[in-house]
């Protein structure tokens, strides 16, 4: 588990430089930051769903479960696709919904401690930095 906190943190740095990069890096034009914001968040967003295939697998009845999982990433493309001036909204609206769907599940209760107060810190930050995006651009 040592590992896994700071690769966590990590992930949070294209997440929280991206929306700062838009504005300050006169390399990165903000259509870009946009851009690459988006498709990372779409990314992350498939990564944190996938996760829970080893989890679900294990349950009484995965495939039902399943479905809800597979949901979140296809969710987000049709978001960039076809809501591209909201999709930053609908994301950081999927990223939570995902944790409360961990939680209302009870996948949160099969969850160690100290990941489950990193998700909680991750998710919250991903959200802001979805929303402060949103508002900054």
């Amino acid at each position: 588990m040592s590992m896994i906190t700071p690769l966590g943190y990590a992930g949070l740095i294209p997440f929280v430089l991206l929306p700062f990069c838009s504005l300050l890096w006169p390399l990165l034009a903000p259509a870009q930051a946009m851009l690459l914001f988006q498709f990372y968040s779409c990314l992350i967003l498939g990564f944190m769903a996938g996760v829970l295939w080893p989890v679900l697998y294990q349950a009484p009845e995965p495939s039902s479960r399943a479905l809800w999982v597979v949901s979140f990433p296809v969710l987000a493309i049709l978001a960039l696709a076809l809501l591209p001036a909201y999709s930053l909204l609908a994301l950081a609206l999927l990223f939570a919904a995902l944790r409360c769907y961990e939680i209302i599940s009870g996948i949160n209760q099969r969850y160690a401690l100290p990941y489950r107060s990193l998700r909680n810190q991750l998710t919250v930050v991903v959200i802001l930095c979805h929303l402060g995006f949103y508002v900054a651009y």
